[in-house]
């Protein structure tokens, strides 16, 4: 898929997500096939403040590449500014936040709140083109509400000031994350623009996005929730596409926890001691939730404090899997042997 100047090795993003696309997840979503990864999403006047957290949030290294950075604001001379920035700071392609249902991005006018002001969202795509010579690209709801559904004009606007694509997520703010992302409304929006239409939204297993893709026609896929303890999705739906089926098997249990481990170790890249044991419990909850006695492991997990704690937890949590599997592979050479 080719975003304006910037050609990508696939179709398939991974969504720029407050709390969770740091350094760690974006190298493993990497690795499993994500053809554009991208920093958390932020407030564009916090991105111009330039504080120590703003270093950690947006820190990234070349072997992310391409890489993006999403901006959530209504000022166009702030976008602006922040463009320029990011753009000197070396990402690849700029994204700007129309779809973000919650309230405290809503209540500056900013992420999906701007839907309702077209207008202004007009001003803000062309001085944020104007700004930059990369690439600058959209996401978006559907509307306001289900009374205010205005996501083809919003797209319309995006391709005549020079944005190169646009994604949406088909739910409307209202909705925020409940009920069922239409896609009817990705296929309207993609009939209506001749430039790259990404879908996203309730895309969880691979036929989930065969699905939207047949039903849409869209050029990608970007991926969010889908993908939080389970980046291999992204190598799931890249196989289904090629070959019309899940060639490689899923992780089981032992090469889960060895991924959670290797996640927790890529933290330390960005994160201290402590700040890593805090936010590895978020994923760690994610890679294990189906996994048998994953209750016990998260309780545990959520009091993890200490580097050597945790390691202690997945070492005990892996022996003990082993051990399962060496007696059920013993009484299946029994039955066999019978």
């Amino acid at each position: 898929m080719q975003l304006g100047t910037l050609q990508l090795r696939n179709n398939l993003v991974a969504a720029p997500m407050c709390g969770i696309s740091n350094r760690a997840y974006r190298l493993l979503c990497k690795r499993y096939g994500a053809g554009l990864v991208y920093v958390e999403m932020l407030k564009v006047e916090s991105f111009l403040h330039h504080n120590r957290k703003m270093m950690t949030l947006k820190y990234f290294r070349d072997d992310e590449r391409p890489i993006g950075i999403q901006f959530a604001g209504n000022n166009p001379l702030w976008l602006a500014d922040a463009c320029k920035m990011a753009e000197d700071e070396g990402y690849d392609i700029i994204d700007f936040n129309m779809g973000c249902p919650v309230p405290k991005i809503g209540k500056c006018g900013a992420g999906s709140a701007l839907m309702a002001y077209p207008e202004r969202a007009a001003k803000c795509f062309e001085a944020m083109v104007k700004a930059v010579k990369i690439p600058v690209t959209v996401k978006f709801r559907a509307g306001v509400n289900e009374n205010h559904l205005n996501f083809v004009q919003i797209g319309k606007l995006a391709e005549e000031h020079g944005l190169v694509g646009v994604t949406i997520h088909p739910r409307t703010r209202e909705q925020g994350y409940t009920g069922l992302a239409n896609h009817d409304r990705t296929r309207e929006l993609k009939a209506a623009l001749k430039i790259p239409v990404i879908a996203s939204g309730d895309v969880k297993e691979p036929d989930d996005a065969m699905r939207v893709l047949r039903q849409s026609g869209c050029d990608g896929i970007m991926l969010g929730r889908g993908a939080w303890g389970r980046p291999w999705l992204f190598r799931e739906i890249a196989e289904m596409q090629a070959l019309g089926r899940v060639l490689t098997p899923s992780p089981g249990p032992l090469e889960r926890l060895a991924i959670l481990r290797e996640h927790y170790e890529l933290l330390l890249e960005a994160f201290n001691e402590t700040h890593a044991c805090q936010v590895v419990r978020r994923y760690a909850t994610w890679y294990i939730r189906d996994v048998k006695g994953s209750p016990a492991i998260r309780a545990r997990m959520n009091r993890v404090s200490t580097r050597e704690e945790f390691h202690e937890i997945l070492d005990e949590t892996e022996a003990l899997f082993e051990k399962e599997l060496g007696e059920e592979a013993a009484l299946a050479a029994v039955a066999a042997d019978g």
